[in-house]
Parts: structure tokens; C-alpha cells; sequence
């Protein structure tokens, strides 16, 4: 099925490498500049993304570890991208902890990617940053925000976006597109919504904490459209945009939402029988009046719309049984 994530607008014929495709946020982007007309490469290191089902010979596929610094040159030769869009990433999930890894994926990884492009002057980078380079703040997030990362994890996506920043500054096309709470479409089986869809697929209602922890929800279709705007013009967007809903949210936020929409309200959430996520921020929010007025976007969806499309894509997948054991 096409999603709001897939709906191409024009055919622009322009070429995009795509790092991490395999990932939510790539797979997502993979399957929006198929639908949209670009020439698409994707870097990848499995041969058989679940993600990318459906679109074998729609993609130009290339093997290679970002911190590989010859099979990276390689694979930018071989694509002649006009865009690249850097969404590879390495320990969002908590099952990740090893800060070396971490570091090098994402340091080191996004060096050699800036590096094998440091020929190319015209190529266009857009680098998919995290907020979790803010670390805690009670006051909502701006692109001018202090960096003060929290764990190996954000250290190695400031130092990323930092290195980037310097490209812009140095007049390189690079601007980092900085990611709030974003959901939708193929994410990982162990995140919050994909947790609620399978428990209203099998009648259960979800066991989660009190919900009172902080987000601020952005469905992946509008991070994408974010992403676009600012490949067409990223000397105007500047270093650094934030992809968010722009107001405060919660997780009670999305559970409900999810109980509203995809159970039709006939199951209820048991809060406070999961134990808190740690670490938690009291206040969680990003203002994006800066990213709006230097590139007229504005999310789309309301969370409703997000997690409606959410569930439609979910319920009607092939592999839904096995999606759905989570």
C-alpha cells in the first residue's frame, strides 16, 4: 500500500544516497524519493532490508560501512548524488550500549561520509541530527539551544552535527535536520507505538508507565517533507532545523491517541504497571517558529492523522503476524 510517508509529488529526476536506509527514517525516505522520481542509492550493510520490501530494482544498492573510508568513496562515486541524505545512526535503542561503537558509527562515520564527498563542493548534505544532543531543558528547544548530550549515544550525534556545521560554515551545502519524537510507518519493533498497535491488534490493553514522560510527537511523512524542503535549499535553511510538532506532548499523549483511533476506544491502558524509561526530562518541547520562517514548512499532521495513517499501514501489512509479536 502507499502511505502518506510514499505520496510523490513531481518527478525531479536528481539523484539521492541514502545512509540508513534500512533504518525507520531511511526506509521511509527511500520509499518518498521513489515516489517522488529520484534516482536513488542507498548504502547498506544487510542485503535484505525488511523495510525496503516491494522496491527491489527501484534502488541502487551499495555495500559499505560508513567508517570504511574507500568503500564510502566508492559507493559516492558510483551514485554521483546530487543530495545525500545522511540518516544511518547507531544507539537510539536501549539495547545499545556500546559507547564505542557508538561513537565510531556516528562520529567517525558521518567524518568519512563529509570526507568522500569534500570533493564535490555542489553536493548537497542533509544530516539527520537528534534532540538528545540537547540533553535536559525546561525551556523549549531552539537551534540555538546549549549542547549538553546525556549518554555516548547524543555525544556522538552533537559531534556529528557539530562537524557538519563546520562544512556549512566552511560554504558547503550541509544543514542538519535535528529530530524530536518521530513516529509512523516501519519503525522498530520495540518502540512505543509499535508496542500499542500490536497490543490493540491482539485485544490487550497496553501495560506502560504513568505516561507522564515528555515527547514531542512528529509524524515521519512531515520529518521527511522537512528533509526535501531543505535538499532544494540548504544554504537558505541554514546549519541546523528542527523536525517537531512544536508544542509539548506526552506519552499519555499517544497511548490515548492510539486507543482512540486504532481500538475505537474499546480497550484502556493499564498506566503505572511498566517501569519508567531512565533518565526522563521534566519538560520535553522544541519551538520551530525559526525552521518555519527559513523554509516555510510546518507539520502536517495532527498526532490523530499521524497514528491513523500509522495504524492503517500497520493492519494491512504482509508480515503483520510477525510485526504484531512485540
Amino acid at each position: 500500500m502507499t502511505t502518506p510517508v510514499e505520496t510523490g509529488s513531481r518527478p525531479t529526476g536528481r539523484a539521492a544516497l541514502v545512509t540508513g536506509a534500512s533504518g525507520f527514517l531511511g526506509a521511509n525516505l527511500t520509499r518518498r524519493l521513489i515516489a517522488d522520481g529520484w534516482r536513488v542509492h542507498v548504502l547498506l550493510r544487510s542485503p535484505s532490508p525488511w523495510r525496503l520490501a516491494g522496491l527491489a530494482g527501484r534502488y541502487t544498492p551499495h555495500a559499505a560501512d560508513l567508517c570504511d573510508a574507500v568503500a564510502v568513496r566508492s559507493a559516492v562515486a558510483a551514485a554521483a548524488p546530487d543530495v545525500v541524505f545522511h540518516a544511518a545512526a547507531l544507539g537510539a535503542l536501549p539495547d545499545h550500549k556500546d559507547s564505542a561503537a557508538i561513537i565510531e558509527a556516528n562520529a567517525l562515520g558521518t567524518a568519512r561520509l563529509l570526507e568522500a564527498v569534500a570533493d564535490s563542493p555542489e553536493t548537497v548534505v542533509v544530516h539527520t541530527g537528534s534532540s538528545s544532543e540537547v540533553g535536559h531543558s525546561d525551556e523549549p528547544i531552539t537551534e540555538q539551544s546549549p549542547l549538553r548530550p546525556r549518554s555516548a549515544y547524543a555525544v556522538s550525534k552533537a559531534a556529528a552535527s557539530l562537524m557538519c556545521q563546520a562544512e556549512f560554515l566552511r560554504g558547503r551545502p550541509v544543514c542538519t535536520v535535528r529530530v524530536f519524537s518521530a513516529y509512523g510507518p516501519w519503525d522498530d519493533r520495540g518502540r512505543l507505538l509499535t508496542y500499542l498497535l500490536g497490543c490493540v491488534a491482539r485485544g490487550e490493553g497496553p501495560k506502560v508507565t504513568s505516561g507522564s514522560a515528555p515527547r514531542d510527537w512528529v509524524f515521519v511523512g512531515d520529518v521527511i517533507d522537512l528533509m526535501l524542503r531543505v535538499a532544494a535549499d540548504p544554504r537558505k535553511a541554514g546549519p541546523l532545523v528542527q523536525a517537531a510538532g512544536g508544542r509539548p506532548q506526552s506519552v499519555r499523549d499517544m497511548v490515548e491517541a492510539v486507543l482512540a483511533v486504532a481500538a475505537g476506544g474499546r480497550l484502556t491502558a493499564e498506566y503505572g504497571t511498566a517501569p519508567p524509561r531512565p533518565d526522563e526530562p521534566r519538560h520535553w518541547s522544541a519551538d520551530v517558529t525559526e525552521t518555519r520562517a527559513r523554509t516555510g514548512w510546518a507539520p502536517r499532521h495532527s498526532l490523530a492523522a499521524g497514528v491513523e495513517a500509522t495504524w492503517e499501514w500497520f493492519r494491512t501489512q504482509h508480515s503483520l503476524e510477525e510485526v504484531v509479536r512485540v
